[in-house]
């Protein structure tokens, strides 16, 4: 208070004294008063200006009345409203000092009350409690009578008895605008009011956290008092039980160990503790998110643990981070918050809501301002702390968890935000409060505390200020009842853990790692002095409105919310947009090859670039690579509001089809955009639609992919260390890289797609779309029928039929030699030719040939031989005539589309932009100088893989050669385009099952299990 502000003070206090005659009784009453204020050498300066304004003559037009007024209009601009109320107050006093409210003074008082805009009854209220003698003057619903003897309790309204015995009565006024009680004490016992003794009769102020006791009763606490005034909380009792809760970590350390806690609605419990004593597992065992080991958590005698489903929406949690869309504004935050909670609200009941709840919260003003990240702080710390709360109190949970809500707070919004859990707490809810270093006055607020040493040890359980007593007194200290300070009555909640932590000196003075007392002994002489309360019978089932939307409307709003904060996040929206276009650009740029060396005078050609297929595959690991990067951090974002919003039990797969659609629609337009700007600087004309099928196909698997990630490692930096591990896979098993038959021979195959190739999304998608843009593009497709048999001819007369020949002399030639390695090899080529033969009758009939019984060693006589050298000549002589037919049909057709100089330039240009020869190498694989291969008794076509259609092994048999043009499965034969991008979507929709099931975390979860037994 400043100097100018006490002197007014003086002055108000002086004009109404001199009211009716300054009398001794009012200038001891004023001397006392700045006693209490200041120390002796003040109070006497500003009693000599008490007595100089007595004495000071006033102008002739003015009164005392007048004055008054004049300086009451002065002071209500800076006083607070509890010291305009202590200040009526002591005002009250001094004019019935002697004995009497004269008119003059009751006016006075009333032109006071009315310029700080003090409410009437309130005011009439402290004038009737100052001036009240008897017991039956006290009687009014706000004030409490405490008494040991019948005869001073009224039969009806607040009142408490006390156990013991005392002179007397104590009145206690309490006001609904302030939080401190007004207290007198019409008695002569002595009687000590946070250990400063009660003069009899005289009003004194009660603030939070004030403890009243004397050696002749037990002691009577804020909280007791404050019980007697709450709001009726009998239509919705809570009766919270924790009993003989222990926790065992997965490595077998007790985290706590024998919890008892009980509490009902209406109080605020703190829990301290030093670093690591268990008070975050606490937390999450009492609210539902750990089971314990042994014991029961109770609410209302349901065991929240095993009934989860009867207690939904009872309880809330507001974690120590925040749990706020950054994206959003204050009221998009809540608003969408209540959608969730209350499905049968109209638009302006959740309107209403969500203004009602930012009025309490005293953050309405910044209602429409974007909530901004911590670093980026757009609302303030403590308005966010508030916003959090705030979340909660949307769907008024009858029990509240709130983690350290005043971390990283200043001192006054620390106390702004106390007072709101306070002020939740008095309104009938149980707020539960982690709590470190708190300040005296936040100390003093809550109604119990429960401290827990490391360990997981409970070692007091009880009121907040009485703790440091008790402590004392455990620790065998002078001073044992001393709890606070006696001049300020502040507590020191600190000089708590100093006690509990004092260290052994040794004997050169010096303070060792060993403790006096440790904390298994902390807990005994706790558990000593503990009172099990007794267990109620019938209570109700909590009270919860919740009104959770079904599935289709959570999907709904979870996907509204999403897309508003996304659109909201410019930079991400931008770079998300901007990513492909860009990439596609200068992809394209590098790879818009000119086979010239004069690059101006040549104009580019499609055929001949020989960079489209790097073009294709880099393509598809962009569309994995920004499926991922979208994707990595959608779930571990957030993390924490589904952490709260668990307790609202919604609909996992609500939230988890919100990302995916979003995610998808997302990848869909980066991947139409890629695909538009990359085609069209590379001249690829006709394949948008085919690329961007699968590149987007490649895409959405990668967002899956990504959001597994995301929700199952901790840590953001982890996942985005994942991403290159993901990728470095999905490039070098492509098949692109390194061929699938150059691979370490445990992964790799030589007669078609390995395993692990098959594994890859990238190898389905980069096949897709070669295979596609060969066989489909606009010029290729009316020839591929014709190519296809040319080329099959070819490999049969050129390759195949003469391997057969060469095998079938070799083992009629050797098939007597008795040497092991010759017989061997005669034998290997008979299988061989038996099991061609058998394909080649399947295709030509079996009549064919009839001695496939001679193809054994021993049995090949000069006439099978004979035999089965003609059936090869037929077989190629079939083989020959479908050349010559196609290869005509096809020569046919170039001479019709060529018939004139204009058809010529069409059809050159036809094929200049829609062939292209680099693709055309690696589809024919022309290069390969091994054409054909014997595997396993039959013999695999290498050449021509773009011509060679699958020989499945069995019905669901699918493997193929890599650039195959169809694929097989239960019997019947699918495009390669269409059948490699379902086959992405399957993987994608078992990377849709794992994470729904959260596998990947709970495969993590074993791992870790498994490896700290090993340990």
């Amino acid at each position: 208070m400043s100097e100018q502000l006490l002197e007014a003070i003086v002055q108000l206090f002086a004009y109404i004294a001199r009211l009716d005659g300054v009398s001794e009784s009012e200038r001891q009453k004023i001397y006392m008063m700045l006693q209490s204020h200041l120390n002796k050498e003040g109070a006497l300066k500003y009693m000599r200006l008490f007595d100089f304004f007595c004495k000071l003559k006033l102008k002739e037009d003015s009164s005392e009345l007048t004055e008054v007024a004049v300086l009451a209009a002065k002071l209500k601009g800076q006083l607070t409203q509890q010291q305009k109320l202590v200040l009526i107050t002591q005002l009250a006093q001094l004019i019935y000092s002697n004995n009497i409210f004269s008119d003059d003074e009751a006016k006075a008082l009333n032109t006071i009350s009315t310029e700080l805009k003090i409410d009437e009854e309130e005011v009439r209220s402290i004038t009737h409690f100052v001036a009240a003698e008897k017991l039956q003057d006290f009687h009014s619903v706000n004030v409490l009578i405490i008494a040991s003897s019948q005869k001073y309790l009224p039969a009806t309204g607040p009142h408490l008895k006390i156990e013991g015995s005392i002179d007397g009565f104590v009145a206690v006024l309490y006001l609904k605008t302030i939080k401190p009680f007004f207290l007198r004490y019409m008695g002569k016992s002595t009687i000590f009011l946070n250990q400063m003794p009660l003069e009899p009769s005289k009003v004194d102020i009660v603030p939070t956290g004030s403890t009243l006791r004397s050696n002749r009763f037990k002691a009577i606490y804020y909280s007791d008092m404050l019980a007697y005034f709450r709001p009726d909380i009998s239509e919705s009792p809570i009766d919270f039980r924790a009993e003989s809760v222990y926790y065992k970590f997965k490595k077998g350390r007790l985290g706590l160990r024998d919890i008892c806690i009980h509490e009902k609605n209406g109080n605020m419990v703190g829990i301290m503790g030093a670093s690591g004593s268990g008070k975050s597992t606490l937390f999450n065992v009492l609210n539902g998110n750990e089971r314990p080991s042994s014991g029961r958590v109770l609410i209302n005698g349901i065991d929240i643990h095993r009934e989860r489903k009867r207690i939904e929406g009872v309880i809330g949690y507001v974690p120590q981070d925040d749990l706020l869309i950054e994206e959003l504004t204050v009221s998009k935050n809540l608003y969408y918050a209540a959608k969730l909670c209350f499905s049968t609200y109209t638009e302006q009941e959740i309107h209403e809501l969500v203004d009602k709840t930012l009025i309490s919260l005293g953050l309405y003003e910044i209602r429409n301002q974007k909530v901004g990240d911590p670093l980026n702080k757009i609302v303030s710390g403590g308005q966010r702390k508030r916003m959090n709360i705030g979340l909660e109190l949307l769907r008024e949970p009858m029990v509240l968890f709130v983690d350290e809500p005043t971390s990283g707070l200043s001192s006054r919004d620390s106390e702004n935000i106390m007072d709101l859990l306070k002020e939740i707490a008095l309104r009938g809810k149980l707020v539960f409060v982690i709590i470190h270093q708190p300040s005296s006055d936040i100390f003093k607020m809550f109604d119990k505390l429960l401290i827990l040493d490391t360990g997981g040890y409970p070692i007091y359980y009880g009121n907040p200020v009485e703790s440091v007593p008790y402590f004392r007194e455990a620790a065998k200290l002078i001073d044992k009842q001393t709890g606070s300070c006696m001049e300020c009555g502040n507590v020191n909640a600190e000089q708590i853990f100093n006690i509990i932590e004092t260290r052994i000196v040794d004997e050169y003075g010096r303070q060792t790692e060993e403790r006096k007392i440790s904390p298994r002994l902390w807990y005994e002489f706790a558990n000593s002095k503990r009172i099990l309360a007794a267990p109620l019978e019938n209570m109700p089932k909590p009270r919860a409105i919740l009104d959770i939307p079904n599935r289709l409307k959570q999907f709904a709003l979870f996907t509204a919310r999403d897309l508003k904060s996304k659109l909201a996040n410019r930079q991400y929206m931008l770079i998300n947009f901007l990513e492909a276009p860009l990439l596609a650009v200068l992809l394209a740029v590098l790879v818009r090859f000119v086979p010239s060396e004069t690059f101006r005078s040549v104009i580019y050609s499609f055929q001949e670039n020989v960079n489209i297929p790097a073009y294709i595959f880099i393509a598809v690991i962009v569309a994995i690579f920004m499926g991922l990067t979208v994707s990595a951090e959608e779930i571990i974002k957030d993390r924490k509001i589904l952490k709260r919003e668990s307790f609202l039990h919604l609909s996992k797969s609500s939230y988890l089809a919100s990302k995916i659609i979003l995610l998808f629609g997302l990848s869909a337009i980066q991947t139409l955009t890629f695909v538009i700007f990359g085609n069209a600087i590379l001249g690829i004309h006709g394949m948008y639609i085919s690329y961007w099928l699968v590149l987007f196909s490649a895409s959405c698997f990668a967002n899956l992919m990504g959001l597994n990630i995301s929700a199952s490692f901790n840590s953001a930096v982890t996942i985005y260390i994942l991403i290159p591990i993901l990728l470095i896979p999905q490039i070098m098993l492509s098949g692109v890289v390194v061929q699938f038959d150059q691979l370490n021979p445990f992964f790799g195959s030589k007669t078609r797609v390995p395993l692990i190739g098959d594994l890859m999304v990238s190898r389905w998608a980069y096949e897709a779309m070669m295979v596609n843009q060969f066989k489909n593009n606009a010029f290729e497709k009316q020839f591929y029928d014709l190519d296809k048999k040319i080329a099959q001819a070819d490999y049969h007369t050129v390759y195949y039929i003469p391997r057969l020949e060469t095998m079938l002399e070799y083992a009629y030639t050797n098939q007597h030699d008795t040497t092991a390695e010759k017989q061997e090899i005669t034998d290997y080529y008979l299988k061989t030719l038996r099991n061609e033969i058998n394909a080649q009758l399947d295709e030509f009939g079996r009549e064919k040939f009839t001695v496939m019984e001679n193809l054994y060693p021993g049995k090949l006589d000069s006439a099978a031989h004979l035999a089965v050298r003609d059936f090869f000549i037929t077989i190629k002589r079939i083989h020959i005539g479908r050349h010559t037919k196609a290869r005509d049909h096809r020569e046919q057709m170039i001479r019709e589309m060529t018939a004139s100089p204009k058809k010529t330039d069409a059809y050159n240009r036809l094929k200049s932009e829609h062939t292209n020869d680099k693709i055309s190498m690696l589809v024919l694989d022309n290069n390969d100088k091994i054409r054909i291969l014997e595997h396993k008794g039959r013999l695999v076509q290498q050449i021509y893989p773009i011509y060679a259609d699958p020989v499945p092994g069995y019905f669901f048999d699918f493997g193929t050669l890599f650039y195959a043009p169809t694929k097989h499965f239960a019997g019947t034969y699918f495009e390669t385009l269409l059948f490699n991008v379902a086959i992405i979507w399957i993987l994608t929709a078992l990377l849709a099952v794992a994470l729904y099931y959260d596998l990947l975390r709970k495969l993590l979860t074993v791992r870790d299990l498994f490896t700290s037994r090993l340990k």
